[in-house]
Order: C-alpha cells, then sequence, then structure tokens
C-alpha cells in the first residue's frame, strides 16, 4: 500500500508540474541547464553532456550542483560554464527557488537536462519550474515535458556511457562516454611536486559515504601491511575531515604510510589518485576518479552495478556482501593487487 501512495503521489505530482515543450530542435540549444544536485560519481558521469554542449559553443550553460559535487566542476567556471549550488537535492525548495531564479535572469531557455535519476522529485519540480522549450533525461518520467524518442533509455553500461548514447541519439553531438573530474592547476602542481617526491605509490582509500564501505583501524591494519608486501610501494591515504584521524594515527604507526602534508580535500584526493601507480577503493568516488585518470584500480563493492563499475583499463572488482570489509581478506586482495599490478608478481 505504501510503495502505491509513493506511486500515485509522483504520478500526481507530475501531472502538476507537466507542461507541453516545444518540438526537439537540437540545434536551436544557446541556452543549458544541467541539473545534478548528488554525489561525486553522478557528476563526474555527467560530463559527456557538458563537453557536447560546450562544442555546440552554446552561449550559456549551467550545472546544478550539491555542495558534495561542486568541487567536480570548479575548473568549469574559469571556462564560462556557471556553477550553482543547492543544499542537496531533496532540498525541495531551494530546487523550486533556484529554477524560478534561472528563467528570471536568462529568460526562456532551451535546453533542461535533468541528471537527477530515475524519474526524481527534485526533477520534477526542477522541470516544472524552470520551463525550458526542451527537456532532456534518460529517467522513465511520465511527462510531457520531456522528449519522447520512442524507448526507455536503458543502456546496460557505465553512467557517462548511457549519458554519451543517449545524446548521440537524440543528435546533440558525438562525445567519448567517460568520467571526468579536472583538477585546478594550482592542486596538480603541488600534490605532483609531493607525489614525484615521493615515488611510485598505492592510493590506498579507507573511507566512503556510508558506514558499511568504510574500513575500521584493525582491518586496515593487515590489509595496508598485504599491499605493502605485495607491491613493495608506499601507501598514501586520501581522506575527508571524518577520517582524518585514523588517516594520521595511521602513518604515525607504519613507516610505509602517507598522508599529503597539506589540507585534505576532494581536488586533493583526485590528484592524489591521479599520480597513483594503483588505486584501491571501497568507495566508488575515488572508483571514478581513478577511471577518469585510467589508474589500475581495485574496487570493493556491495553490489555490482554495470553503472558504476571500473573504466580504467586495468582493474579488479572485489565482491563483499553487506559491508566492505565482510568479503575483503589479505588473500583476496593481494591477488587482486598482483592482477592490476604486474610489477608485484616479480617482487614476491
Amino acid at each position: 500500500m505504501a510503495r502505491w501512495n509513493k506511486a500515485l503521489g509522483r504520478r500526481l505530482l507530475e501531472r502538476w508540474y507537466d507542461y507541453t515543450p516545444d518540438s526537439w530542435q537540437p540545434d536551436t540549444v544557446r541556452k543549458a541547464v544541467i541539473l545534478c544536485p548528488k554525489s561525486v560519481g553522478d557528476g563526474m558521469a555527467i560530463y559527456p553532456i557538458i563537453r557536447a554542449l560546450q562544442a555546440r559553443h552554446v552561449d550559456w550553460l549551467c550545472v546544478v550542483a550539491s555542495h558534495r559535487n561542486a568541487p567536480v566542476f570548479e575548473t568549469l567556471k574559469s571556462e564560462g560554464v556557471e556553477v550553482q549550488t543547492v543544499p542537496r537535492d531533496r532540498d525541495y525548495k531551494a530546487v523550486k527557488t533556484l529554477a524560478r531564479s534561472l528563467r528570471k535572469r536568462h529568460g526562456s531557455i532551451d535546453l533542461c537536462v535533468d541528471a537527477t535519476g530515475h524519474a526524481t522529485s527534485p526533477g520534477i519540480y526542477f522541470v516544472g519550474k524552470l520551463k525550458a522549450r526542451m527537456n532532456l533525461t534518460y529517467s522513465a518520467y511520465n511527462m510531457q515535458a520531456f522528449a519522447d524518442f520512442g524507448q526507455p533509455i536503458t543502456y546496460d553500461t557505465s553512467l557517462p556511457t548511457r549519458w554519451s548514447k543517449l545524446i548521440e541519439d537524440v543528435g546533440l553531438g558525438s562525445v567519448e562516454g567517460r568520467f571526468e573530474l579536472p583538477i585546478p592547476a594550482n592542486i596538480d602542481q603541488e600534490v605532483h611536486q609531493w607525489a614525484s617526491e615521493l615515488g611510485p605509490y598505492v592510493l590506498f582509500n579507507l573511507d566512503g559515504g556510508a558506514d558499511y564501505r568504510c574500513i575500521s583501524m584493525a582491518k586496515a591494519k593487515a590489509l595496508m601491511d598485504t599491499v605493502h608486501k605485495t607491491t613493495g610501494l608506499p601507501l598514501v591515504i586520501p581522506y575527508a575531515p571524518s577520517g582524518e584521524q585514523k588517516a594520521v594515527q595511521l602513518a604515525k604507526q607504519f613507516p610505509f604510510v602517507h598522508t599529503f602534508p597539506g589540507p585534505c580535500s576532494l581536488l586533493v584526493s583526485a590528484a592524489l589518485v591521479k599520480y597513483a601507480a594503483v588505486v584501491f577503493s571501497p568507495d566508488t568516488s575515488i572508483v571514478h576518479i581513478a577511471s577518469a585518470y585510467n589508474r589500475p584500480t581495485v574496487g570493493v563493492y556491495t553490489v555490482i552495478d554495470s553503472a558504476w563499475q571500473p573504466q580504467a583499463t586495468l582493474h579488479e572488482i572485489i565482491h563483499s556482501t553487506d559491508h566492505v570489509e565482510q568479503g575483503l581478506t589479505p588473500e583476496r586482495l593481494a591477488d587482486a593487487f598482483k592482477r592490476v599490478y604486474p610489477a608485484s608478481a616479480e617482487i614476491l
């Protein structure tokens, strides 16, 4: 009953905010907005849309981000892309207020791309308030406001590839389907200098956005020792503010474990991934950054989803169950590292 009521509520919301768009004419797009106030991976996945619209030299492009994924778009500001943020996608008031503000400032907007996911309420609110001439998404909305190309977009591939395929199908352009996270030059240079002095290293991420994606201190000690013995490389731990204490303690306890000496941030972590010899992570955000820079990757997944798997040429997935630690043994980790970092086989 609860599911039925939710579906009915969603349908009523769609009908309330629905409207009739113009016919689909991609060559008339001059002003465009992409709605993506989601996670880091979602933000990295929409770069095919951004690149396609930039290639068309649109007059104005805006990305609506969350505070969490806004750094993913930092370098775009210097390219003339406007980046707006809302606290989170479920902050419906902020989403609606921003849509009204953009329409008031820019008048009629040609295209709105909803990248919030599978027919979300924030997408309905934003599209209904913005009232762009055309709307595009791969989600299953029941709204005539979205262009209907005859069949739902359900590609069994990574999320950037889905966007790339959709863009090509609708005539917006042909771009590579890949994750991107451009790094500001000053951060890239600072991290590169430090990484060059350290030499080849393993980027060893311990934490994710949820408890079941985090590795405990006790487990980390056993795993890091295994990785160091397997690869012969030092380990570098990136961290968010919540993980700083654990990372610093481990770096003090193990001589082969390091942390970046400056303040850590998502962009610093991205640069540390970029210059790593191999990357390990129980969280997909770091995995996607490794995919963006094609770094050999070992990822731990509790659910295997084609949308979020590693795209790096060399990668291995360790499948766990309800918590990343449950299927993560030193033996499985050593085997995975041997397959993605061939030099380790010569060390043993």
